[in-house]
């Protein structure tokens, strides 16, 4: 697309998310004021893994966190310098700090274990502290020291494993200090943390300072725990640095669970926000979007949803 025409057609895009997120803005006064207070991002490739047009279409929602996946077509611990520091600028034109770095550190079979699942290795074993080391670098590029990581993917027993899982895990936190970040564990229903509970022990068990929770509110329900509030209440509240806020629906609890639009389904989202408040919560969250809706593109899905989020937000903030 030639210069000139792109920028029309961002121009173009930015208008046309401005003039709802102004409708929502005037229906909802709260809604910028708890968006700027909870810190409230989006995984940018929801909105388009053109990262530019992503940052575009996420400021027209009054958003000024984003948590950095993909990019143009590949992972960002792939990209080349030259798309490092153009990721750099258009955050600084845009006006937009990085909450998180995604990584896919310990997505991968812990050497010995046979995972439940056939999922492939995303990087081998052997590669995981050169991944850290590269996620390290592109978080000190773009402003932020935390690193969203897994706990490798999830066996039969999960707690038969944990005390490897655990040495696993303060290896790679000894080596994020020495890297100046922060490793944030996702409770990621493919892993050995797929639910609070086991995220709570494994928190507990570390001995690393530097590692934190990415508290998926919606994860949990995959492996039949309510998330919230029962699994949001085993966590340790300090240690929760990041949030990923997303719909779920199930046809009974914990069976057939799947994705919706963030304001759908049987998160209690309002109440998560509540207790949120009530917890002083200070750290970023993102809407993480995978909805497939019929009829509707992921970017028209991640759209949907961010409303559902900032009407919620407005709700349990009034």
């Amino acid at each position: 697309m030639p210069s000139l025409a792109r920028r029309d057609f961002l121009k173009n895009l930015a208008g046309a998310a401005a003039v709802l997120s102004s409708g929502l803005m005037q229906a909802f006064p709260a809604t910028a004021v708890a968006a700027k207070r909870f810190k409230l991002g989006a995984i940018s490739d929801g909105f388009s893994l053109d990262f530019e047009q992503a940052l575009t279409l996420m400021k027209g929602y009054g958003l000024e966190w984003v948590e950095i996946r993909n990019v143009w077509g590949k992972y960002n611990t792939e990209a080349t310098p030259d798309e490092i520091r153009r990721i750099k600028q258009l955050l600084g034109h845009h006006g937009f700090r990085v909450s998180v770095v995604d990584t896919a550190l310990y997505k991968c079979a812990l050497p010995g274990t046979k995972p439940v699942s056939e999922s492939k290795d995303i990087y081998p074993y052997a590669g995981q502290m050169d991944l850290l080391k590269r996620a390290a670098e592109r978080a000190h590029a773009w402003g932020t020291d935390k690193l969203r990581i897994f706990a490798f993917w999830r066996v039969a027993d999960p707690q038969a494993i944990m005390p490897r899982v655990v040495e696993e895990l303060d290896k790679a936190g000894e080596a994020a200090r020495a890297a100046g970040v922060r490793l944030v564990i996702e409770d990621e229903e493919t892993t050995n943390g797929g639910t609070a509970h086991e995220l709570a022990r494994m928190i507990k068990a570390v001995k690393s300072p530097n590692i934190g929770v990415n508290w998926d509110v919606g994860n949990g329900y995959e492996q039949g725990e309510v998330s919230f509030p029962d699994g949001y209440n085993v966590l340790p509240k300090d240690r929760i640095w990041h949030l990923h806020v997303k719909g779920m629906a199930c046809d009974s609890p914990g069976k057939n669970c799947r994705e919706a639009f963030a304001d759908q389904g049987v998160i209690d989202l309002a109440g998560q926000f509540r207790a949120l408040q009530h917890d002083h919560y200070t750290g970023t969250m993102s809407l993480e979007c995978e909805f497939q809706a019929p009829g509707m593109s992921h970017q028209q899905t991640t759209q949907r949803s961010m409303e559902g989020v900032l009407r919620v937000l407005a709700s349990a903030s009034a």
